[in-house]
């Protein structure tokens, strides 16, 4: 079964976030020892979750949370926030995602 577009989407979003964070460290950045606001977390489930996790990775800033695929991919993306100065998401109220990756029954 092939993959729909908003998860291609994201597998490229993540693939460039990857890429981004490998880049830095090459440089000498240390994105896991970044000060500033995010952070990676996991909250505990009762049975495993996704690719059979325990835990689901959280990374926050204690008012915004963003669910994400891996512990290692939250490091990441919390370390990227905060070297990027971000200290909130700034989210859009009225935003609706475009009519094809709606799901067919929130139409």
């Amino acid at each position: 079964m092939g993959k729909t577009a908003s998860e291609e989407g994201q597998a490229t979003r993540s693939t460039e976030e990857r890429h981004l964070a490998d880049s830095l460290r090459r440089q000498g950045i240390d994105l896991a020892t970044r000060s500033g606001p995010w952070r990676a977390v996991a909250r505990a489930l009762q049975r495993p979750g996704r690719n059979r996790l325990p835990v689901v990775p959280i990374v926050t800033n204690g008012l915004a949370q963003v669910m994400v695929d891996t512990m290692e991919h939250a490091r990441d993306v919390a370390g990227l926030l905060n070297f990027a100065g971000v200290d909130d998401l700034d989210p859009v109220p009225d935003l609706v995602p475009p009519p094809s990756l709606m799901l067919e029954g929130a139409r």
